[in-house]
């Protein structure tokens, strides 16, 4: 088989393999000397057969390379850290869009892989190879592209999908669906990071009365107003939950020396006052509440506990301002 391979034969594969790679060059072990075996004239602007070492060879490289892929020929930048790389690697490789002879940039393979040893790391000579893979790359982009809108458009309809089942259509609170998960992240966050945990339950007064007396969509506005005046009142990055037809709960982990739920109540009932005052409906909306702020129990991997003692005080709340109370 040998005998085949002739000198003719051997020049005919030499130039099948040159018309493969753009630029072809080889840099000796010690004085890093380059030569230059082939260069396509759409490299020209690499002045490569003017380049006598590597790393005049890189410093031309990395100017022709588009700004924002500078960052993946760093590890060639260091002789010492290619030979490193080389030590345990036949060869490597990354890919840049590199600038031609028309000033437009065009994705390319740079490789990199030692000379002296076949298929073995072993050895500094080194044989830098540059592939022209630029139709390959824009069709991996293109369909990267529309792998992303794909999976944009699915994660769109997740959301929307998990913020219908987790939350009341009405109000835009979560339902008892998104009660519970987001109490799982509220005692997580409580626990880590060692906060503690404000928990309030509010109760509308007087709902069955407006509903009975001026109709359910009465009955709905108060829901409503009672929802926005909460979304202001509650510390920030509270999860608010409407668990019944006229009930809400409220948590939220706060540092342990936060003094922002002390404003809660006020704020509240000054949102619910101005509303009132500035509708003539046939009724008042308000409401009962009652709230605690307090650390986890050890071991605590629910807020039960704390709701019922904040249930306690808003029903003795109830007791005092609700007249429509059952």
């Amino acid at each position: 088989m040998d005998s085949y391979l002739t000198g003719a034969k051997k020049a005919s594969i030499g130039n099948a393999i040159k018309s493969l790679y753009q630029l072809i060059v080889l840099v000796e072990e010690g004085s890093l000397s380059c030569h230059l075996v082939d260069c396509n004239k759409e490299l020209d602007t690499l002045n490569a057969s003017n380049v006598r070492v590597y790393d005049d060879l890189f410093s031309s490289l990395y100017k022709n390379t588009h700004p924002e892929d500078r960052n993946s020929l760093l590890l060639l930048s260091n002789i010492d850290d290619l030979n490193k790389a080389l030590s345990g690697e036949v060869y490597i490789s990354c890919e840049c869009r590199i600038r031609h002879t028309d000033l437009g940039y065009y994705w390319s393979r740079i490789t990199i892989c030692n000379a002296k040893v076949e298929d073995s790391p072993t050895g500094h000579e080194y044989l830098i190879l540059l592939e022209d893979v630029h139709t390959q790359k824009n069709v991996l982009l293109a369909d990267r592209n529309e792998l992303l809108k794909t999976i944009s458009t699915l994660e769109d309809k997740y959301n929307k999908l998990f913020i219908e089942n987790m939350t009341d259509a009405q109000t835009g609170c979560y339902n008892r669906k998104g009660l519970k998960y987001s109490e799982n992240i509220a005692l997580q966050d409580t626990r880590d990071n060692n906060k503690d945990i404000f928990v309030c339950v509010l109760d509308l007064n007087g709902l069955k009365y407006m509903n009975d007396t001026f109709g359910h969509s009465a009955g709905d506005t108060a829901i409503a107003t009672v929802a926005d005046a909460l979304q202001k009142a509650a510390p920030k990055g509270s999860s608010i939950i409407r668990t019944g037809g006229d009930e809400f709960l409220v948590f939220c982990p706060l540092e342990k020396d936060s003094t922002e739920y002390e404003s809660f109540g006020t704020v509240l009932e000054s949102e619910l006052n101005d509303y009132n005052a500035s509708h003539d409906n046939p009724f008042e909306v308000s409401a009962s509440y009652g709230y605690v702020f307090l650390p986890l129990k050890e071991g605590m991997d629910t807020l039960d506990e704390y709701i019922e003692v904040a249930d306690e005080k808003m029903y003795r709340m109830k007791e005092e301002t609700d007249p429509h109370k059952r």
